[in-house]
């Protein structure tokens, strides 16, 4: 259960990012590209948040050590997140009401 859960969330989380985006953004195949960088970025910072946190008190001690420890760890985590976004960033399209795909 301890590692199930931060992994469904973040699952969660690579989910709904571009979903939100997707409604600020504006519709079109660039915008859509924007969304993918944009949701990248995004969840690479809350990956990397994660492990500090699931790191508790020795979180901050590494991070001030260490801090591409936790960049390395959320690329790593990259294998969940991914294709939760790339599924996500791929719903997109069909919701469009002004560009056509």
């Amino acid at each position: 259960m301890n590692l199930v859960l931060p992994l469904v969330g973040l699952a969660v989380v690579a989910w709904l990012v571009p979903w939100m985006l997707g409604k600020l953004l504006p519709e079109g195949v660039i915008w859509l590209l924007v969304n993918g960088v944009l949701s990248a970025l995004l969840l690479a910072v809350v990956a990397a948040a994660g492990f500090v946190w699931l790191y508790g008190e020795a979180g901050g001690v590494v991070w001030r050590e260490a801090p591409w420890h936790f960049v390395l760890l959320s690329a790593k985590a990259g294998i969940v997140w991914g294709p939760v976004m790339v599924l996500s960033l791929s719903a997109l399209p069909k919701r469009w009401k002004e560009v056509v795909w």
